[in-house]
């Protein structure tokens, strides 16, 4: 195979040979030269066409870089303004309690000593509490003693070998707002106050079944009350004593949680030996089961107490059993069964409250 070419500016000549055949190309220098310059063109776009998708996908990622940062620092500024926010409210809180409880303490004392000293007079350098104290001494004579827990188990052991009705009642904010209601506090406020009512049993108003439970505080045997003088305890208490004629020094009064030191202190299982047991309330079936397995005579289970409206049913099935001693767990109602149960059946008779579900569930023992 053999080439020559001769050069000009008109044309060139190529003969091959190849496989015993000859070619004779004639091209154009110009024609050459265009699809070059074409060529070089073409590549020359394609590069910029590439460099310009380069630009645009390192511009979308920068772009998308961007939108990161700015939403960390946005959120970073939010945080810090959630902060500064939540600092904001725990200091104007801590403000509001310390300004509420100056003001408290001068309503609640000495706002009080300030209209005892006399015109063109000052007490001073004299803290309400020291005189509160040195008052105190004043009406110490005053102080009843509530009837200690080990008191209750000797008089209910007593009543129970005697035969003899005994009712041991107990009294917490539920039952006080309850009697108080249009009598010391509106229903409105007591509403406000105690939503719960409605599931410890009574509710509000309810004028009959209130005086009911009333009446049977009175005729209870001993009556556990709270020793808090919160408002809703013994800040609400006396005043409702009062507007129903209660005179608390002719009342026996415990400990409202009489029934968990019965238990504390082993006077409960005392109680419980060799006694036919009634169980009643919404957690006495449970009750009954543990009782059983501890080898207590359980003499009958009345469950379910749907209220104070539902104490007269309770007390017909109660009477279908024979027993010495009855624990009842039902709130509001409570009161009024484990009175009615004491009056009517000659029996003893114990407001077991709570205690009955903690028994139950195996969180305390007896």
């Amino acid at each position: 195979m053999w080439i020559t070419a001769t050069g000009g500016s008109g044309s060139s000549q190529a003969l091959i040979e190849k496989g015993g055949e000859e070619v004779t190309l004639l091209r154009s220098l110009s024609a050459a030269k265009r699809r070059k310059s074409r060529t070089s063109l073409a590549r020359s776009i394609r590069g910029r066409r590439v460099k310009m998708r380069g630009r645009a996908r390192r511009g979308e990622r920068g772009s998308g870089r961007g939108k990161r940062l700015r939403k960390r620092r946005n959120l970073r500024g939010m945080r810090q303004q959630s902060q500064e926010l939540l600092l904001d409210l725990e200091s104007e809180r801590q403000i509001a309690f310390e300004d509420g409880f100056r003001k408290g303490k001068y309503e609640g004392g000495e706002g009080f000593l300030a209209k005892l000293i006399p015109e063109h007079m000052i007490l001073p350098d004299i803290p309400v509490e020291h005189v509160i104290a040195l008052g105190f001494e004043q009406v110490r004579h005053l102080l009843q003693t509530l009837v200690d827990p080990a008191d209750i188990f000797i008089h209910m052991e007593r009543a129970l070998e005697r035969k003899e009705p005994l009712s041991v009642v107990r009294l917490g904010d539920g039952e006080l707002l309850a009697l108080a209601h249009d009598r010391v506090l509106s229903s409105a406020l007591v509403r406000k106050e105690a939503p719960f009512l409605g599931y410890a049993g009574m509710d509000i108003p309810d004028h009959e079944y209130r005086d009911q439970l009333a009446e049977a505080i009175r005729q209870a045997t001993f009556v556990g009350i709270p020793t808090s003088r919160m408002p809703n305890f013994q800040g609400l208490m006396y005043p409702t004593f009062r507007a129903y004629g209660m005179e608390v020094r002719h009342m026996r009064l415990t400990y409202s949680t009489v029934n968990y030191m019965l238990a504390q202190y082993g006077h409960l299982n005392r109680l419980l030996q060799g006694r036919r047991v009634l169980v009643i309330g919404n957690a006495a079936e449970a009750l009954a089961h543990v009782f059983r397995s501890r080898g207590i005579a359980v003499a009958g289970v009345v469950t379910p107490v749907m209220g104070v409206r539902d104490t007269h049913r309770v007390l017909a099935e109660a009477a279908t059993y024979d027993f010495d001693l009855a624990l009842i767990s039902a709130g509001i109602p409570a009161v009024l069964l484990t009175q009615r149960v004491a009056s009517q059946f000659g029996k003893v008779a114990l407001d077991f409250g709570h205690l009955a579900n903690k028994i139950a569930s195996g969180e305390l023992g007896f």
